[in-house]
């Protein structure tokens, strides 16, 4: 047996538990044992040739590897700071960072067999045979071992089969592993900014700025950040779903909060949805004043970053979407509803009526009973999009029964927004009279609806609730 991997599951054991505990969420390592010299020789025998020594071993010591992870929900992979600055020439040049990125690596030896890429012919048996499958990556694009460049010692390829293209990874089987796992298992969606006729350089400057920013991230703990600044820097690579990240900005004035935010809004623009949320999670009535000039079509703040009407209308129902959500987090309650109601209402379809998704993704940030009131006179169908509004828009024991009580529209989407309080843990504390209130609505409901569908979800809410009544 060679001696390519012969630490391999120990030092992934040690990547796997240093991502652990240095924050990254949702770390899986899962791997095999390796398969036996029989199991060996009948892959062969399937395949009509030996195996090339590497994979041979691999494959002997450990059968199947699964190393998934992902970035927090909120992070900027970026130096320190991520400003924009000017090269010798005058020329602008873009902050230095990664996007798009995840945590994937692994292999299988159930996969193993032949590949040949979609439309390409394949006249002989060297052509049929000549690229062994590895692993597969999360969008199904196979990871190849190419026998055309060595029989004993193959390059390795990813197959992207949106571009029908072979990017060449590295060399060889010994030399994909050592790359990845000196990236902790890092794939990229493009690879080819950071690959050369050698396969993924390691020394290329993204991936240069993956290896700082790794260590920085697994090696700075929340008790480091002593200031505003470095609170700012920890938070940009952990998020802010923690509660104690929320609770160590309260040492700030909000003011001064948005405005180191701020200074990071302007050297790096690209990413100005999620300055946006930490904005609105850390500053609050401190960006106040700012969120009130992206409301302003001729202030330059909003012209900055709102996308001109030429642009694509994902774009702006991005930043429509987020100007939404920073006038929850940061407006008085009844200053940013006005806003966002005028605004619905000013852009709503020709025939006059709201789409219940549209008005979902801007009015759900505010979690207001006063939603549900507004919107009243507003749904129509189809109902998911009104439904899960009034779910998170905090309902009273008083809004659930008066919609229960009202036409066959409003009593499906209060059943609706019922099932979907009960699946994720919404649910009001209901009176006594309240459950019985809203048990008796449902069953006369359940007695006038004629859709299956529609009889199945009351009986399911009513089974729901008679599970929380006895607890």
């Amino acid at each position: 047996m060679t001696v390519h991997f012969a630490h391999i599951l120990e030092k992934l054991g040690g990547i796997a538990k240093r991502l652990r505990q240095g924050g990254m969420p949702d770390v899986v390592y899962q791997w095999t044992k390796g398969i036996s010299e029989e199991e060996l020789t009948e892959l062969e025998e399937r395949l009509q040739i030996p195996l090339p020594a590497s994979l041979s071993e691999l494959i002997k010591r450990c059968g199947s590897l699964h190393l998934l992870w992902c970035l927090p929900q909120h992070c900027i992979v970026a130096d320190e700071p991520a400003c924009s600055y000017e090269s010798s020439n005058g020329l602008k040049q873009k902050p230095n960072m990664l996007d798009d990125i995840t945590g994937e690596f692994g292999w299988n030896h159930e996969y193993i067999s032949y590949f040949t890429s979609y439309g390409e012919n394949t006249d002989s048996a060297a052509d049929e045979q000549r690229y062994l499958i590895l692993n597969y990556n999360g969008a199904g694009d196979p990871i190849l071992l190419d026998r055309a460049t060595s029989a004993t010692e193959p390059a390795v390829f990813c197959y992207e089969h949106e571009l029908d293209r072979f990017m060449l990874l590295a060399e060889s089987l010994p030399t994909y592993i050592e790359t990845m796992l000196a990236l902790h298992g890092l794939w990229l969606w493009d690879w080819s900014n950071v690959s050369d006729e050698l396969g993924i350089q390691l020394d290329s400057p993204p991936l240069q700025l993956w290896q700082r920013w790794l260590d920085m991230f697994c090696t700075m703990k929340l008790e480091d950040a002593r200031s505003l600044e470095t609170l700012i820097h920890y938070t940009t690579m952990h998020g802010v779903d923690h509660p104690a990240v929320l609770q160590a900005f309260q040492a700030y004035d909000p003011k001064d909060i948005f405005l180191a935010w701020e200074q990071r809004i302007q050297c790096n623009p690209a990413q100005f949805a999620t300055w946006a949320f930490f904005v609105g999670e850390t500053a609050g009535i401190g960006a106040a004043d700012w969120v009130r000039s992206l409301w302003e079509p001729d202030t330059d703040t909003a012209q900055a970053w709102r996308p001109p009407a030429s642009n694509n209308t994902h774009a702006r129902a991005a930043f429509i979407s987020t100007r939404a959500y920073l006038s929850a987090r940061c407006l008085p309650e009844q200053e940013g509803l006005t806003k966002v109601y005028n605004d619905l209402i000013q852009h709503r379809a020709k025939d006059g009526k709201l789409e219940g998704y549209t008005v979902n993704g801007q009015l759900q940030h505010f979690h207001s009973p006063q939603v549900i009131d507004w919107m009243r006179d507003k749904v129509n169908h189809p109902v998911d999009g009104w439904a899960v509004l009034f779910a998170y828009s905090r309902p009273t024991d008083e809004q659930v029964i008066e919609w229960l009580s009202g036409s066959e529209l409003h009593q499906k989407i209060a059943t609706e927004a019922l099932d979907i309080m009960i699946q994720r843990d919404l649910l009001p504390t209901l009176e006594a009279d309240a459950w019985v209130s809203i048990s008796n609505l449902l069953h006369a409901s359940l007695q006038l609806v004629m859709l299956k569908k529609d009889k199945r979800r009351i009986e399911a809410v009513l089974e729901q609730l008679s599970h929380l009544e006895l607890r």
